[in-house]
């Protein structure tokens, strides 16, 4: 990837994945070379630090629905709700925060939702083939067993997909919201990242630079 990309304005990006299809390793790269930052689980970082809380049990929370851990004694401020409905209000409420400072990158999290009122917002959605994301899981994680990586998929995406559903009134993984579904086992990650950089620059948010 030679050529750089510099933005003319703000744009809001949202990134949603399958497990297992490297779209945060896309959102990350696109960050990089867009030189804006990008909130994914950095997001529970700064809830921890905003509200004193355990970062590590926030991420027990973290896109799912109806987990009630440590409920009785998470000190919240939140009036009503479990612990991840007050978690989700909290996350969307800096990711609208982060919205209005300027350019940035979100990935899952409903961001594509919450932001449905902003202007300058394009969302993507990375997936892949079953296949290719056992292969991508067994390397990334080291898991020897085909089977185990294939349930590990099967229940985060089911966990993705309950959040995503629960919380608004989209399908997940579908063009439901999204400017572009990319496949990341065809392009590979270096394509999808060019893929939505030659988006920016058709939609004008974006010149490549020699």
């Amino acid at each position: 990837m030679s050529d750089t990309v510099k933005l003319k304005r703000k744009v809001l990006i949202t990134v949603g994945r399958e497990y297992g299809s490297a779209g945060h390793i896309v959102a990350r790269r696109l960050g990089e070379r867009l030189s804006i930052p990008v909130f994914d689980k950095n997001l529970l970082t700064i809830i921890a630090r905003k509200h004193g809380l355990d970062e590590i049990t926030l991420l027990s929370s973290d896109e799912r629905v109806g987990n009630l851990f440590f409920d009785s004694y998470a000190p919240y401020s939140a009036e009503s709700g479990s612990i991840s409905e007050r978690l989700f209000v909290m996350q969307a409420n800096i990711i609208k925060e982060e919205a209005d400072k300027g350019s940035a990158i979100f990935v899952g999290r409903c961001a594509n939702d919450i932001l449905r009122k902003y202007d300058d917002v394009l969302s993507f959605f990375i997936f892949a083939p079953k296949e290719a994301r056992i292969d991508y899981i067994m390397r990334a994680d080291d898991i020897a067993d085909a089977s185990a990586a294939d349930k590990i998929i099967r229940r985060m995406d089911k966990a993705r997909r309950n959040y995503y559903q629960f919380y608004t009134d989209r399908k997940w993984g579908t063009t439901d919201g999204m400017d572009m579904l990319l496949n990341s086992a065809g392009l590979g990650i270096d394509g999808c990242v060019r893929a939505i950089e030659n988006y920016l620059v058709l939609r004008g948010y974006a010149d490549y630079e020699a």
